[in-house]
């Protein structure tokens, strides 16, 4: 995701908020880049960081809040801070060793231009991928809470092994059919008995 949008006036500030994706993440790292490509690893690293100590809690509970700062004197400062106990950690990156050139800078924006479609192909099939990685964290509690009859379980844990096998032969699907496994599994955990 893009937070400070290429050519903004400086001095500019903005702020985004990131979340522990799994159950009971003590850590998060934070990776700085520079680029608007869809795809962080289109884009140049400047810079990764690790926030620690953050209380362990179910997935998307925690919550840590990463302010990009850029100054008067182009030197940008993200500060991350675990928005329930208020540890912050901060990163500086100035002009020197590391930041692009106004040319490579060019061309990374003829690049958005040129990739633009299938930047957007990305941005759609990875927001797909994420309600399927979504519907099985719920469906994984849902199976560990054991409330329900045992054909129901079954069948529970049947969509759910199939879909862990599916993945794991590769992420590489059309959207339509990850959209159709997300559907199928948030059916299942939804409405789980099949006669």
């Amino acid at each position: 995701m893009v937070v400070i949008p290429w050519n903004i006036a400086i001095p500019t500030k903005k702020t985004t908020i990131v979340f522990a994706v799994k159950d009971n993440q003590s850590r998060v790292n934070i990776k700085v880049y520079q680029g608007e490509r869809s795809k962080a690893t289109d884009n140049y690293l400047l810079r990764s960081f690790t926030v620690s100590g953050i209380p362990l809690a179910p997935m998307g509970v925690s919550l840590i809040e990463v302010c990009f700062e850029i100054d008067d004197n182009d030197i940008l400062i993200v500060t991350a801070k675990i928005v329930s106990t208020g540890k912050t950690v901060k990163l500086t990156v100035t002009n020197y060793g590391g930041r692009l050139s106004k040319q490579e800078v060019d061309k990374m924006m003829k690049d958005v231009e040129k990739f633009k479609l299938k930047d957007q192909q990305f941005k759609r099939k990875a927001k797909a991928y994420i309600g399927m990685d979504d519907c099985i964290y719920h469906l994984r509690k849902k199976i560990k809470s054991n409330d329900m009859p045992p054909k129901d379980l079954k069948n529970m844990q049947y969509a759910l092994a199939e879909t862990m096998q599916w993945l794991f032969k590769g992420r590489v699907a059309e959207l339509e059919e990850i959209e159709r496994r997300k559907k199928y599994l948030s059916f299942i955990s939804r409405f789980p008995f099949q006669k």
